[in-house]
């Protein structure tokens, strides 16, 4: 067994070194997947708080308070300006709206008069137009709970399930992690794979005194280090730049998840290098096949909002669990169905490991 691990060792460190050397290649494939990581994180910027004039012409309380319930509606980016600088940056397209109190609005209010708020919005995007429909009421309804006696008799009783918010850009850093470590550990191990029945080198190996299992161990090893080793450094970048922050044991969770996609991803990418046996065609495959898998996953949005058709297909996808394990570890120290994410993490790695193996040892009988 110690001659086997020896082995086994010694090819992993044989793939890790071409790996090194050949660096580029996998940078100039994972340059997709960047690119689309780019993309949606600059599209959950863009659905986020938007920027918005508020014009106040009246400096009473209630003006005061309203404007505040305004800013506390968390929908918005407040710029509190004169009229003339709000229509100017309304004109040249700096902000989105321009919510004016006007003048006498106490007065209005307090003499149980129609106070309107006057609400200019830029209608281009229905989802910012919707964004300013609704929270320029709710702003109001929040005011009028906290007034005493509450001419309305509204009041709010919210209760979140989850122990704090996460921000939209905040929440689409997991799915970009797990489409990262999917995308490399596919184009690095079926890349060192498909190399070797490209340029014959194999034939090397099946001369060597070594065992076909130790070989392909070996190329699962290097793949899983290479690959563990870019989730760490994605996972230290989120946690430095305050996007993931796992407490206590729950870091603990993250690492084992990141572990588990790691290993099952290098065993699908021996599994595709062993089957296609050109560099060309698994990066190709590997760049495309990693991507669809992101969005099978969900990775756009919450799986359990999705349509029922998506959940189905989902179910079967192994980056909806590491994703979910993820989130659940790093946004809200949770521990939810956390035996269910590994148990099918852990069962898709030996399942691809074995599938790995059975290819490439078809291939080396032939």
């Amino acid at each position: 067994m110690k001659a086997f691990c020896r082995i086994v060792w010694i090819n992993a460190q044989k793939d890790l070194r071409i790996w090194l050397r050949q660096w580029y290649n996998i940078a100039a494939a994972l340059l997709m997947p960047l690119t689309y990581v780019l993309v949606v994180w600059l599209g959950a910027a863009a659905v986020g708080e938007s920027p918005v004039a508020l014009v106040l012409e009246d400096q009473g309380p209630i003006a005061q308070q309203v404007a505040q319930s305004l800013q506390d509606a968390q929908v918005f980016r407040l710029s509190l300006v004169n009229a003339a600088t709000a229509h100017h940056l309304y004109n040249n397209l700096e902000v989105a709206a321009i919510v004016t109190i006007p003048a006498a609005f106490d007065e209005q209010v307090t003499l149980g008069m129609r106070a309107p708020i006057v609400v200019q919005a830029n209608n281009l995007n229905l989802d910012l137009t919707n964004d300013l429909r609704r929270a320029v009421p709710d702003a109001i309804s929040v005011y009028y709970a906290k007034t005493v006696p509450n001419p309305l008799d509204i009041s709010i009783n919210e209760q979140n399930l989850r122990s704090q918010d996460i921000d939209v850009e905040q929440f689409a850093i997991i799915p970009m992690i797990s489409l990262l470590l999917l995308a490399h550990a596919l184009i690095s191990s079926g890349i060192a794979t498909a190399r070797e029945w490209e340029d014959q080198s194999i034939k090397e190996l099946l001369l060597s005194p070594v065992s076909r299992a130790a070989i392909i161990l070996g190329k699962v090893l290097a793949g899983f280090l290479s690959t563990f080793g870019l989730g760490l450094v994605l996972f230290t970048l989120g946690y430095v730049l305050g996007w993931t922050h796992p407490e206590g044991w729950y870091l603990g969770n993250a690492l084992l998840t990141i572990a588990l996609m790691s290993l099952f991803a290098s065993g699908l990418g021996i599994a595709v290098g062993s089957a296609l046996r050109r560099v060309q065609s698994v990066t190709s495959l590997a760049t495309t096949f990693s991507v669809w898998l992101f969005f099978l996953s969900g990775g756009l949005g919450v799986m359990q909002f999705e349509p029922d058709w998506l959940k189905h297909v989902a179910a079967f996808d192994p980056l909806t669990y590491g994703t979910h394990a993820l989130q659940m570890a790093t946004f809200y120290a949770s521990a939810d169905q956390i035996t269910r994410d590994l148990a099918v993490l852990a069962g898709s790695a030996v399942l691809m490991i074995g599938f790995g193996w059975l290819t490439m040892r078809r291939g080396l009988a032939r």
